[in-house]
């Protein structure tokens, strides 16, 4: 009885929607019974882009299993963490630290924090060589909010990298941050340290959902930061939106993608805003203590107040007005959540790490990092005293280590390479995967079951699986429902 209620709760969600715009064209399918894990997950909002082992294990392994694979990859992608942030968004779960408002202290706190980054990224090196010589195809100052910090510490943190690491011209250099944060002077020396790309949180340009997230800036600024950035000859801007905001309409996020257009973008990423709490998912680290809208009592009072979360028929409006204005203005998906703008095509890191022939490893240093590669993965821990202490003594800080087995690592490939939104190859996949095909044995069975939905096109003839439009709307859902390990 309980399914067949929560099944209740979600179709009437789903059915909830704005009369001025058309109706979510994958409304019919989740309708189905045979689809009901789809819309399950998608109702339950749960966190996905990380992809777990399935065997428990040490770090040894991790490390043996990473230099392995350094030893033969063409390049790897290189996190760096800062968790400092001048405030906490409402609806933020990842390991952060706000720095104090005094300006000395905080100072001080960017400085501790930089030295445990290096200290951090000393012990991977002693740990696997291979770090040193691989060349870096990107380089990603993650946060946190990097661009919080003081512009000498930003400096010292990447002339280190630079002298440790093989990072030289042939690698892409992205930096993250907030409109409020990415000042001239920030910009500035970001740029005069080699930074190429910028990405930062927007959320919304409307003022009043912003000052509902605790975001401590406004529409305006963030499109000042844009023309700042091109003055500066970054070669590209990526910005970051919400849809699922508490009081956001579907016109209004609509509106929102059309500024982005407008403002050309490199591009527009597009996420929905997940309320179950990392905590409840295996597959990622989250802050110590829970967001502010992860209790419903404050999702209670946001809703009598007028602003409640949009419907699930809603949010689909939202996602699917989003994907036809990013199209007819020459973007396109690659991968899930994420449109580039076609003559840009997609960042770096995520072509290295997610698409179907390529692949290459991650390393993440800092608070809350996420390292993988083809045989293992790991967690950093997400506790700031625990995180410093091990750091202090000469450790890597895991938190967990998982390797991934022999079958799974074949299931965990696709699972990459269909979220990049891009068609799998069957001659890839009989390459990387011996013996096995797409088009046969289990994976054909489960891709026929998938096109008998409307999910997948499969061509036989050019040996391609493609997700259909309905089947790029729900990939994440598909992923994680249908491709058991």
């Amino acid at each position: 009885m309980a399914h067949a209620y929560a099944r209740k709760d979600a179709l009437s969600s789903l059915s909830e929607i704005d009369l001025d715009h058309p109706v979510p064209r994958v409304a019919s399918l989740l309708s189905e019974e045979r689809n009901d894990e789809l819309l399950g997950y998608v109702q339950a909002e749960a966190f996905t882009h990380v992809f777990t082992g399935d065997v428990e294990s040490d770090p040894y392994e991790f490390f043996a299993g990473l230099e392995r694979e350094l030893r033969e990859a063409p390049s790897f992608h290189l996190w760096v963490d800062i968790p400092l942030c001048r405030y906490r968004c409402h609806f933020c779960q990842f390991p952060t630290l706000v720095t104090s408002s005094r300006s000395e202290t905080a100072d001080a706190t960017a400085r501790r924090w930089v030295d445990a980054n290096i200290k951090e990224a000393r012990a991977w090196v002693a740990a696997v060589p291979a770090l040193r010589t691989t060349p870096v195809g990107e380089f990603c100052l993650f946060g946190g909010t990097p661009s919080v910090l003081p512009a000498d510490e930003i400096e010292r943190l990447v002339r280190f990298y630079r002298e440790t690491f093989a990072i030289d011209e042939r690698t892409s250099m992205r930096a993250e941050g907030s409109p409020d944060s990415l000042t001239e002077d920030i910009l500035t020396t970001l740029r005069a340290s080699g930074f190429t790309a910028l990405s930062y949180g927007i959320q919304s340009f409307d003022d009043r959902l912003l000052a509902i997230a605790n975001r401590r800036h406004t529409g305006e600024q963030a499109l000042q930061v844009r023309a700042a950035a091109e003055r500066l000859e970054f070669d590209r801007v990526d910005g970051d939106l919400v849809w699922g905001l508490p009081g956001q309409t579907v016109a209004g996020f609509l509106d929102d993608v059309d500024r982005m257009i407008e403002a050309r973008f490199s591009t527009v990423v597009a996420i929905k805003l997940h309320l179950r709490s990392f905590h409840d998912v295996e597959s990622a680290i989250g802050h110590v203590s829970p967001a502010p809208w992860e209790d419903p009592r404050v999702r209670e009072q946001l809703a009598r107040r007028g602003d409640a979360w949009p419907s699930l028929g809603q949010q689909l409006q939202m996602r699917e007005g989003a994907v036809d204005r990013l199209t007819a203005a020459g973007y396109y998906e690659h991968p899930t959540t994420y449109f580039p703008r076609r003559d840009m095509g997609p960042e770096l890191w995520r072509s290295l790490n997610l698409d179907q022939d390529r692949q290459v490893p991650q390393v993440g240093i800092g608070l809350g990092a996420y390292s993988w590669c083809g045989y293992a993965e790991a967690n950093v821990v997400a506790a700031p005293a625990a995180y410093l202490g091990l750091v202090e003594k000469g450790e890597i800080p895991f938190e967990n280590v998982t390797t991934v087995s022999a079958e799974h690592r074949e299931v965990r490939a696709v699972q990459m390479a269909l979220s990049t939104c891009q068609p799998l190859r069957e001659d890839v996949h009989r390459s990387r995967f011996p013996g096995s095909s797409l088009l046969s044995g289990r994976w054909g069975t489960m891709f026929d079951s998938l096109a008998d939905r409307r999910l997948v096109h499969i061509d036989r003839e050019a040996g391609r699986v493609a997700l259909t439009e309905a089947g790029a709307t729900l990939v994440e859902a598909v992923m994680n429902t249908q491709m058991g390990r």
